[in-house]
């Protein structure tokens, strides 16, 4: 938790070539923030090489890119996964659906605290919908991760969350806005699901919003400080840019 405080200390408001970072201080809690715009930010999801082998880590998915001619600029874990470290619900790359839509009942765990949702990019806008409402769409989305719960339904909160609520952790998410940018938090220190969904909510101006994890919770964005390149996670949410040369 150190390194993440000594990193954000210095990043209260910075810019990259590809998001613009803020670190926000809401409920006694910081969190750090990333936002994008899908229309002119490239934003992948990634779970396996084309070996089938899964990426993992941000370092392996940066060396991966690197040697493609791609800069990792920023990435996050994505959607809850399962114990083989599969996603657990819908998972779309490039088009291409590679697990399906997850809309069973009465598991355990906060992916099935319903309504649990789906966060896509299709055509450049980015979305969150509850996942029993995605199949109404009737859509092809670039990218689609589900997890769950949702934290923010049309600008309400989850009926579940409560204020006096015990259950902290570290959480990172994503909301949408209604410009259509994409927002990416991940919180510093241990919060609950009120004070996560409040802050996209109150503080961020997001209508909808998605739990992706917690605990596990990273962020890589070497522009901004945020090194770490461990992790072993199932889908990766990550933004792109173009390189002449392969990075280091």
């Amino acid at each position: 938790m150190l390194r993440r405080l000594v990193a954000t200390c210095a990043l209260l408001l910075s810019f990259s070539k590809s998001g613009f970072t803020e670190l926000v201080h809401h409920y006694d809690q910081d969190f750090l923030v990333y936002r994008i715009d899908p229309r002119t930010d490239h934003v992948a999801l990634f779970w396996q090489d084309p070996d089938g082998q899964r990426f993992g880590s941000f370092r392996r998915l940066r060396d991966y890119l690197a040697a493609h001619s791609q800069r990792l600029v920023f990435a996050m874990n994505a959607g809850i996964f399962s114990t083989e470290i599969a996603p657990l619900g819908l998972h779309i790359e490039s088009g291409r659906v590679l697990r399906p839509l997850n809309l069973g009942k009465g598991g355990r765990g906060n992916f099935y605290l319903k309504p649990n949702g789906v966060f896509f990019i299709a055509n450049q806008k980015p979305a969150i919908v509850d996942a029993r409402i995605f199949p109404k769409l009737k859509i092809k989305p670039t990218i689609a991760t589900q997890s769950g719960p949702l934290l923010v339904i049309k600008g309400a909160l989850h009926p579940a969350f409560r204020q006096d609520s015990l259950n902290r952790n570290i959480r990172n998410g994503v909301g949408t806005t209604r410009d259509g940018k994409v927002v990416f938090a991940l919180s510093e220190t241990p919060v609950t699901f009120y004070e996560f969904a409040t802050l996209f909510r109150n503080i961020l101006q997001c209508d909808d919003a998605l739990y992706l994890d917690g605990s596990l919770s990273e962020v890589y964005a070497p522009d901004l400080g945020y090194n770490f390149l461990g992790g072993d996670f199932a889908g990766i949410l990550a933004v792109t840019a173009a390189t002449s040369q392969n990075t280091p």
